[in-house]
């Protein structure tokens, strides 16, 4: 049997292999593609850092308003829960705290607007 005494079967077989290998080598040129294309920006990044690195040495204005702003911002959903227990009545502060995450997720669905 000669190597070019192969079967139509055969054939075939090694014609869809190959149709699928370029279909997978097409893929794997787009995914490599969209990989390179942050990487060669984070490097342009990286190489202008050393020129703006005296800029930020100074600090960036307003870090300190956006720290104070987070904290505010933290201390409203219990806030407003504990606003919604005192209208709603639910009871002493010991009771509350017994009642466990249960009745804080109620809660929490109220203010969000979904349905307890």
């Amino acid at each position: 049997m000669s190597l070019l005494a192969i079967g139509i079967g055969h054939a075939i077989l090694a014609i869809l292999a190959l149709i699928v290998g370029l279909v997978v080598l097409g893929v794997v040129i787009v995914l490599l593609r969209a990989v390179l294309r942050p990487v060669r920006e984070i490097s342009q990044h990286a190489s202008e850092a050393p020129e703006v690195a005296p800029f930020l040495s100074n600090g960036i204005k307003g870090v300190d308003e956006l720290r104070r702003t987070r904290d505010l911002s933290n201390q409203i959903p219990p806030l407003a829960l504990e606003y919604l227990r005192k209208i709603q009545g639910a009871g002493p502060p010991a009771e509350r705290e017994q009642a466990g995450p249960r009745s804080g997720s109620s809660q929490a669905g109220r203010i969000s607007g979904g349905k307890p």
